[in-house]
């Protein structure tokens, strides 16, 4: 397997995961908004983690959802939208067509033509929960027959590692947007915007399993932070992050001048550190600047992970074989 090979296979996954997170992301927004008259915070949310708050300030006087889901489903100059994300998906699967089974191929096609004439029919305006609910499953199709592909153990690892450095840099940028909705220091919190961001992260059925009483700030924070039980939480997606690293070396694949090993230490230490974070009687300040510094230190792992370990390392493994 090329080196080119390696990068469309990790872009691929982080795409596709990238969809699904905005679909749920969206979706958790606007059930809340049918009954909640503030829910403009969530739609300030949703364009602060994209990184698109102010220039939505610069050509909107208002907050409006409907305008928010337009912009952030269908609009092709935003790089962040679910048409802008899938599209980068397909390209990415295109690129492997010859390498991959034509089962992986046909599901991104046939995804990007029916959202062609979903945004046509401006679905996401017309019934929006159905829009946002065909994302999310033709994301799980695609995620399926990615896993399902007979590929080679290392081709199967950069697909896993694609997905698992997403799913943590998009909890992290979500509870950042999100922090004063788990202060546990007064008795009184946002019930509705709590449930919204269990639903957004995917986390409420993780919820009712672990824990069968009322909402918790506290524990919800301990719940998407913490708790490895659940492979959805910060500690869980970078432990996985190590653990694909540490495999990945042991494949004899060590990127550029044996940095699969400071990668490995680099998500051990970030492990080690949402571990031992102290959530308890943390401000919404508090917890946002521990999350912005964190959101850093992921991109950077991301980072290294493209530059030194993605690209260059299955390069140095055909060179060797050559």
């Amino acid at each position: 397997m090329l080196s080119r090979t390696a990068e469309h296979l990790f872009w691929m996954t982080r795409h596709t995961a990238r969809a699904e997170h905005l679909a749920r992301l969206l979706e958790a927004s606007w059930q809340l908004s049918l009954t909640q008259p503030a829910a403009s915070k969530c739609w300030l949310a949703v364009l602060s983690m994209a990184g698109l708050g102010e220039a939505w300030r610069l050509t909107h006087h208002d907050l409006v959802g409907s305008e928010v889901i337009a912009f952030m489903s269908a609009d092709a100059a935003n790089p962040s939208s679910l048409v802008s994300t899938l599209r980068f998906a397909r390209e990415n699967a295109r690129a492997v067509r010859g390498w991959a089974p034509a089962e992986l191929w046909e599901t991104f096609n046939a995804t990007w033509l029916d959202l062609q004439r979903l945004i046509a029919e401006r679905a996401f305006e017309h019934d929006t929960q159905a829009f946002l609910e065909w994302v999310k499953a033709r994301s799980h199709l695609a995620r399926g027959v990615q896993l399902a592909a007979p590929v080679q153990d290392e081709a199967l690892d950069f697909l896993r590692l694609g997905a698992a450095i997403e799913r943590a840099d998009h909890m992290a940028r979500l509870l950042e947007a999100h922090a004063e909705v788990l202060d546990a220091r007064t008795a009184a919190f946002d019930w509705h915007r709590l449930n919204a961001l269990l639903h957004a992260s995917s986390a409420a059925d993780a919820w009712r399993q672990l824990h069968r009483d009322a909402l918790d700030p506290a524990r919800a924070a301990v719940l998407l932070i913490q708790r490895t039980e659940w492979p959805g939480s910060l500690a869980a997606s970078l432990a996985q992050v190590r653990a694909i690293v540490g495999r990945l070396s042991s494949h004899g694949i060590h990127g550029k001048s044996g940095h699969s090993a400071q990668i490995e230490r680099l998500a051990l230490q970030l492990c080690e550190d949402i571990r031992e974070a102290p959530l308890a009687g943390a401000s919404p300040a508090a917890l946002r600047g521990w999350l912005i510094a964190l959101i850093a230190r992921i991109n950077d792992l991301a980072r290294r992970v493209g530059r030194d370990l993605v690209r260059p390392a299955i390069a140095e493994t055909a060179a060797a074989a050559a």
